[in-house]
């Protein structure tokens, strides 16, 4: 009776525990902090924003990354809202427009001045109506205001600050008074839908990067009292085509038009007086660049990658130009070559130095180089990708190499050292020490079949990029073997080199050490490998390299097409065995492939992979690296992996796995679906290990929906237990300082599901 006349009274009390609870939590979750100026300096909670009595000052960043809909402020003496944005009492200041606001906004024309990040994150306004009683904005205004299409400025506002506009992705024109004298830097930066700019005669000064990343603007005016383009000003604009009112511009700073390919005519000012580093770097369209009088300076790399010719006044006293080349006033130093120059470059005579990046990415079909040149390096000729011969002098005395450099000149067919130099020699197109003891320059682009001279000790990596369909050498060198066209050391232990252009390939009987075949795998056209049946170290299946008893799958061609199985006899895959498998469309990892130790298995660049499928078997955990894996939908895991290490998945793929294991988190890592396979049995319980003698004791308690337990290691099942009730086993001491683990499973469909895993250190 007693409890019947409290329980509505205890109802009451769990109720209002429960609210208070709830109430905690979500204070927890509020932030509202006040320095002791009065200064609100951090705050997140309700996106209805009260501005309490206690509040003077407003920080710039303090509703960074809050949604915010409206502000109230109610008692407070210092501020006021209208149509929910934030403003001085006095209404001259605009404070903070609310993150939610949608479509278009008017400036109030009480209001002076626009605070520092006022509209930033606004990511929904379209368009911003500024009066003219506005004469000052403060930094990053607008910033991030990606749908903002459109903004009138007041007519009386002094300067543009810093990123103002800052990835505005969507503003496509906008008009700058003629009142502004100075906009600072990065103010336009990353306004991607921008398309012409306009600057007024007002603007004495634009900062750096003011520009950069505007990829649509395609055309600009600079303003007549800018004596300078500042650092990186239109960096990555990519589509600008047009400079107007260039001929007051003193000085072009570094990467100011950096990677502007599309930029054709350039007018250089008679007053200009230096041009930055890397100024008009990769300008790729610009044509003849006329250097005035009065050009004191270029910087490193300014004109690299750009111009189909330069022409110096010859009043200039630091510079000089012969058949459209920039070199120094003494014509002794190659400064740039014009990439656009098509056909022979005949570098004059004179010339004694070529700058390092003087002839990269050029359009010759060959290159002259002359007498009195003494050093030279490989890269120096990087992207020339229309080159088909270079002639190098007598004089030549230093020929740099850089182990590993893919210089991109697949048409380059031959190289000849002019007789009578005594540290090189040419032969067959070749350039070899004069002993002829080394490869030093190989011409990547020579086809057919190479034969290497029998002096021939070293070549290193020179050779490793060719289109040669055969590589041979004498029956008598001291130094290589050649079987099939293929290139080995003397003994024909390994590859030293392939020739790329080999579309079949069988590994010969002593060969024992393929890894030059990894090194080049990107670039093999092979689309099967097979292995001499004399072979002790590899054999073959199906095109594809594995040990020699067919337990490691080493090798997987490049050009091997559609879908793969392992075979069941293999129990390992090399770490890099599908490394480049371009034309593998799905693979199944079969039973009884087990965990090598710190093995990840890598599927890097195997473009068209879409699914993979792991049967279940050995395997209880799993690392792969999916770099470059565009394609790929599908993974499939059984209940045994509990645990994945899956890198660089794509965005969407779907995972097929099992409840309560990783598989799950995986697919939500990667920002896809997780499709369920089934739920797991729970982790067993009350497992403990106790030494009698010389063995290990391991026990549990039983599980009700168990059909059996499996004991194991990371790398091996050790007792495989059939029947709930088994909850104790005996193993060896051998696995003394091994973690051990036991898991139940049961019976669904005649096959078995693994549970969670309970582990247990031995030491």
């Amino acid at each position: 009776m007693k409890m019947k006349k409290y329980a509505p009274l205890l109802l009451l009390f769990l109720l209002t525990c429960l609210l208070l609870n709830t109430a905690s939590a979500d204070a927890a979750k509020s932030v509202y902090r006040v320095d002791r100026y009065g200064e609100l300096y951090d705050y997140s909670g309700s996106p209805v924003v009260p501005i309490r009595s206690n509040v003077s000052a407003i920080g710039p960043y303090t509703f960074y990354g809050v949604k915010t809909t409206k502000f109230t402020t109610a008692g407070n003496p210092y501020f006021k809202t209208i149509n929910g944005a934030l403003y001085s009492k006095d209404g001259t200041l605009l404070i903070k427009c609310p993150s939610e606001k949608s479509g278009s906004f008017t400036v109030p024309s009480s209001v002076k001045k626009i605070a520092h990040s006022a509209f930033m994150d606004c990511t929904k306004l379209t368009s911003v109506t500024i009066p003219d009683s506005v004469t000052v904005m403060d930094d990053r205004t607008f910033k991030n205001c990606s749908l903002l299409k459109r903004v009138r400025l007041s007519r009386y506002l002094s300067s543009i600050p810093s990123e103002a506009f800052s990835g505005c992705s969507s503003l496509t024109d906008i008009t700058i008074p003629s009142s502004v004298s100075s906009i600072s830097s990065k103010a336009f930066y990353n306004c991607q839908s921008l398309r012409g700019i306009s600057l007024p005669d007002s603007v004495s000064k634009v900062g750096s990067s003011c520009f950069a990343n505007c990829i649509n603007l395609g055309k600009v005016r600079l303003s007549s009292k800018m004596d300078a383009v500042e650092y990186s000003l239109f960096n990555n604009c990519t589509e600008l085509k047009t400079v107007e009112n260039t001929g007051h511009i003193e000085e072009i700073e570094g990467n100011a038009f950096r990677n502007c390919i599309h930029l054709k005519t350039f007018s250089y000012s008679n007053k200009l007086d230096s041009i930055g580093s890397a100024a008009f770097l990769n300008c790729l369209e610009l044509g003849t660049v006329t250097i005035m009088k009065g050009t004191r300076h270029i910087g490193f790399n300014a004109f690299n990658g750009a111009a189909s010719k330069f022409i110096v006044d010859s009043s200039n006293p630091n510079y000089s130009s012969r058949n459209g080349m920039l070199l120094n006033e003494k014509g002794e130093t190659l400064i740039q070559a014009p990439i656009n120059m098509d056909g022979d470059l005949d570098i004059p005579k004179g010339v004694v130095r070529i700058a390092s990046n003087a002839l990269t990415g050029g359009h010759f079909s060959s290159i002259t180089i002359p007498e009195g040149v003494t050093w030279m390096r490989m890269n120096q000729f990087q992207d020339c990708d229309n080159l088909k011969s270079i002639h190098f002098p007598a004089s030549l005395k230093t020929f740099v190499y850089y182990f590993g450099e893919a210089l991109n000149l697949k048409h380059l067919e031959r190289i000849v050292v002019a007789k009578g130099n005594p540290n090189f020699y040419s032969q067959d197109g070749v350039m070899y020490s004069s002993d002829g003891v080394y490869v030093i320059f190989f011409p990547s682009g020579k086809k057919g079949a190479f034969r290497l001279p029998q002096t021939c000790k070293t070549i290193g990596d020179r050779m490793r990029y060719n289109r040669l369909s055969s590589i041979s050498v004498s029956s008598n060198s001291k130094y290589f073997s050649s079987t099939g066209g293929v290139l080995y050391d003397s003994k024909g232990r390994q590859i030293v080199c392939f020739p790329m252009s080999k579309r079949s390939y069988q590994i010969p009987a002593g060969v024992k050490n393929i890894n030059y075949l990894k090194k080049v795998k990107e670039d093999l056209k092979c689309k099967a490998i097979k292995v001499s049946s004399k072979n002790k170290w590899f054999s073959s299946k199906a095109g594809v390299v594995f040990d020699s008893d067919e337990e490691t799958l080493v090798f997987y061609p490049t050009k091997k097409k559609g879908s793969y199985k392992i075979p069941t006899s293999t129990q390992y895959i090399a770490g890099d065995a599908f490394d480049d498998a371009h034309e593998l469309t799905s693979l199944t990892i079969t039973k009884n492939v087990r965990r090598s130790r710190f093995s990840t298995f890598y599927f890097r660049d195997c473009k068209k992979l879409k699914s993979i499928s792991v049967n279940q078997g050995e395997l209880n955990y799993i690392s792969m690296n999916f770099t470059g894996c565009d394609k790929l939908a599908k993974l499939t895991f059984p209940s045994t992996i509990m645990t994945t290490n899956l890198k660089n998945l794509p965005t969407g793929v779907t995972i097929h796995g099992w409840k309560n294991t990783y598989a799950k988190e995986a697919a939500e890592n990667a920002q896809g679906k997780f499709v369920s396979r089934g739920t797991i049995p729970n982790v067993v319980t009350g497992a403990r290990i106790k030494k009698i003698i010389d063995k290990y004791q391991l026990s549990w308690n039983a599980s009700s929906e168990a059909s059996g337990y499996q004991v194991y290691t990371s790398y091996s099942t050790i007792k495989d237990l059939k029947g709930s009730g088994s909850t104790s086993c005996f193993i060896p001491e051998k696995y003394s300082e091994s973690t051990i683990y036991i898991r139940a499973y049961k019976i669904e469909n005649k096959k078995k599901v693994y549970g969670k895993a309970r582990s247990l250190d031995i030491s």
